[in-house]
């Protein structure tokens, strides 16, 4: 009987397995979603200017930027449930220092908490990922994770603008994400499988073999490198409700449904993609489909019709979420042996990719006085570039390992 229940309960982890780590997703992109749609209501209750609480995101990636190299250190040593647990934590605090920090100061202290679980849970949900589901799940779960970042987006900003017209800002943190954020503790908790790290070769833990396999390794470089090209490029969301407004002289309203049409397009081309990924080809994948982002996201602002144009931005929005979901899955395969040092580089150059994407962006916007033709030009040929880096020098090493290639 003892057997029995023991195989119900293993069997109730395996089906909550891949639910947690997506709960985990959505989780940690509440907060930056929570703060684009409220940034003029903290601004004012902080009592800064809305371009100096932008900053907020600015800081959010640096430490992202030293959270990704900490945690290729990190990875070698400490079991990935246990660095995903602590990520979720640190978010727990982040959420609740958040809501109680009674102004712009100490709301920094705690977004530095909220930066490192973002960083730390993205990392691990991908290593996770690796560890536990076979090759032929994995392409799946992985644009299922992509997904669910872009559903977040979706279904935060909604319930951002309700329970911010009806309690406040603060109250989102507090009865919204907090929340979602404990569910997921405790969810990541019970239901994640823990297991020791795979043996090594040597009794210490291998830092500078798991760097060096990385970074010497050019096809797991020019992934991060792609990686860091397809982010720059995904920065049109940023600025394309900009664009529409000052442009089109369209109303935020109906700039901002296109932004959520295009995340439900970017929820569809993520799920096709990772249904393709198996049978199409992680890099095969990643190339088409980073060519064809590039080129719409340089037509959003080259069309005369606002409709048009907002067509435009939906086709990218779709072909560029596959993208990463191919991108992210051949990543993950580059080095078996050290999947959380991978995934930690890959992540610090994903936060290099918003960083240099965000500040070239604001400085063109300034020199050229809001000409967004420059700008998504830039936007456009860093799809285009990453295609070309996973063409010339990337390998995928899975090609001839999943059952229907065999």
């Amino acid at each position: 009987m003892s057997t029995e229940e023991t195989r119900v309960k293993q069997s109730l982890r395996s089906r909550l397995f891949l639910p947690a780590l997506l709960l985990g997703t959505f989780l940690v992109n509440m907060y930056r979603i929570f703060l684009s749609n409220a940034l003029v209501d903290v601004a004012s209750s902080l009592k800064v200017t809305v371009g100096t609480a932008s900053q907020i995101f600015t800081i959010d990636s640096f430490v992202g930027l030293i959270v990704g190299i900490t945690i290729g250190f990190l990875a070698v040593s400490f079991k990935h449930k246990s660095l995903y647990l602590l990520g979720v934590a640190f978010y727990v605090v982040g959420v609740l220092g958040a809501f109680f920090a009674p102004d712009f100061a100490s709301t920094l202290i705690f977004v530095i908490f909220l930066g490192i679980s973002y960083t730390l849970v993205g990392i691990m949900v991908y290593a996770l990922v690796g560890d536990f589901l076979p090759l032929e799940k994995r392409g799946m779960a992985v644009g299922l994770v992509v997904a669910v970042a872009f559903l977040a987006n979706v279904i935060v900003a909604q319930a951002t603008s309700v329970i911010t017209n009806a309690m406040g800002w603060r109250a989102v943190l507090l009865w919204f994400i907090f929340p979602i954020a404990v569910a997921s503790l405790l969810l990541g908790f019970f239901v994640l499988p823990s297991k020791p790290r795979q043996e090594q070769t040597a009794n210490k833990p291998q830092y500078l073999e798991a760097f060096k396999q990385v970074l010497l390794n050019k096809s797991a470089l020019a992934c991060q490198i792609a990686t860091a090209l397809v982010i720059l490029s995904a920065i049109v969301s940023v600025y394309a409700v900009s664009f529409y407004i000052l442009h089109f002289h369209t109303s935020l309203s109906t700039a901002s449904i296109f932004y959520s049409v295009a995340s439900v397009a970017g929820i569809l081309g993520v799920l096709v993609g990772g249904r393709l990924i198996n049978r199409v080809g992680r890099k095969s994948l990643t190339i088409v489909t980073g060519v064809i982002e590039g080129i719409f996201a340089t037509l959003i602002v080259f069309v005369p019709n606002v409709w048009a144009s907002a067509a435009m931005w939906m086709v990218s929005a779709g072909f560029g979420t596959a993208t990463f979901a191919g991108l992210a899955s051949l990543s993950l395969e580059q080095v078996p042996s050290f999947r959380g040092t991978m995934m930690s580089i890959n992540a610090s150059f994903s936060n290099i990719g918003v960083i240099v994407g965000v500040s070239i962006s604001g400085l063109l916007l300034n020199l050229y006085v809001n000409n967004f033709q420059i700008l998504f030009v830039m936007f456009g040929a860093a799809g285009v570039a990453s295609a070309a880096v996973v063409f010339f020098f990337t390998k995928d090493p899975c090609k001839n390992q999943l059952p229907s290639a065999a």
